[in-house]
């Protein structure tokens, strides 16, 4: 009893953190469906790289001009313009090249990380904050970070209420779409802007690493133990959420790093998944 008194009488210390990591779980749980069903799993990499890129060039520029303090909106603002940009330039890319898109995606991914690499090691007096960043130490959140997510998490799920049809059309039946008189680029330019505009916020709470995790596993036990996909987008969701909620919680009672905890219990969720599909058969 005493523990769960401990633990209580903390809440002020684990609350905000709390929340942003289940909304962050939450979040990209739902985007997953459309990035594992499309197969689009190395973009979701790819953008992650790019917002990570974004936050050490953002470092480089701040040390280059001499600031002493480190400015955590600004870093935030340049890794959304990197994430986002490229999300929508991957998004629009057209078909019929002659190089297929994967080869832009894959170039993207290890030119961002080579980049990364490299500013990072430029960067040696903020080691410590780019570990956080790479594998998640959702131990401090601040307030503002919470608003943001959430308010990301808003403008996200507006947008796929509203554009719903499109979306799903385009992102499942392209070639019907486009024969029905579609814009295929531009709702597919839709769907990964909304995937760039999440990873650079989630990231900044729970790190690169549970966001790539929680962009693949949620959805793929979803998908595994349902077949519908408004099932499976509800399932998804909720797994990320509790993934991201158990994880947390579990690091913080064993006193073990945030973010590969959170990744484990996303992997449990999906062994939880298989066995509940082995049953059910």
């Amino acid at each position: 009893m005493s523990a769960f008194t401990d633990f209580w009488d903390a809440q002020l210390i684990w609350r905000d953190p709390l929340l942003a990591s289940v909304i962050s779980g939450g979040l990209l749980g739902f985007l997953g469906v459309y990035v594992v069903l499309r197969r689009i799993v190395f973009v979701s990499a790819a953008l992650t790289q790019l917002s990570t890129l974004g936050i050490i060039v953002a470092l480089l520029v701040e040390e280059r001009l001499g600031v002493e303090v480190e400015h955590a909106g600004v870093q935030l603002l340049v890794a959304l313009a990197f994430s986002a940009g490229g999300a929508l330039l991957l998004g629009t890319l057209g078909t019929g090249r002659r190089l297929p898109a994967e080869a832009g995606v894959g170039m993207t991914y290890v030119l961002a990380g080579a980049l990364v690499i490299l500013g990072a090691n430029k960067l040696i007096h903020v080691a410590h904050d780019l570990n956080s960043l790479i594998f998640g130490n959702a131990v401090a959140v601040p307030v503002q970070d919470v608003v943001i997510l959430a308010v990301a998490a808003v403008v996200v799920g507006l947008v796929h209420t509203v554009f719903r049809k499109e979306v799903v059309f385009v992102s499942f039946d392209r070639e019907t779409a486009e024969a029905m008189g579609m814009n295929a680029s531009l709702w597919s330019g839709v769907l990964y802007f909304t995937i760039g505009l999440a990873i650079p916020v989630a990231a900044r709470v729970v790190g690169a690493l549970p966001v790539f995790a929680f962009l693949t596993v949620p959805a793929a036990a979803a998908l595994t133990a349902s077949s519908r996909l408004k099932t499976a987008f509800a399932i998804s969701t909720v797994l990320g959420a509790i993934a991201a909620g158990a994880g947390y919680l579990a690091s913080w009672t064993l006193q073990v790093p945030t973010g590969a905890t959170m990744v484990t219990a996303a992997g449990l969720l999906f062994v939880g998944a298989v066995l509940v599909r082995v049953v059910r058969e």
